[in-house]
């Protein structure tokens, strides 16, 4: 009787592990037939969020760049009415030395 038992469990056990490779193979078969896709649906999404961020920080550089012209452009025309001054308040002075020193050499 005790062994017909065992043999019982046993045979219950065998049919669960087969039970539970059959599930493991189908689960794996179910995997490497949808890798593909997946791999794909992957790279997508990948793809687009890059793209994503590739605009963001094209539009950050963009206007980092923008204001940095603009500061560039500020300091030129200060500097050329800075020299626009200068030359108006000494183009005679600078004139008569050129006109000076033509003479003297």
């Amino acid at each position: 009787m005790a062994v017909d038992r065992i043999l019982e469990q046993l045979v219950a056990a065998d049919q669960k592990a087969c039970g539970i490779v059959d599930q493991a193979q189908a689960a794996l078969d179910s995997t490497l037939a949808n890798l593909d896709r997946d791999v794909a649906e992957f790279k997508e999404d990948y793809t687009q969020r890059a793209i994503h961020r590739i605009g963001i920080i094209r539009d950050e550089e963009g206007k980092a760049s923008q204001e940095a012209l603009e500061d560039i452009s500020k300091r030129y025309e200060g500097l050329m009415a800075g020299l626009e001054q200068a030359y108006e308040a000494h183009h005679k002075e600078w004139e008569a030395e050129l006109f000076r020193r033509c003479l003297e050499e």
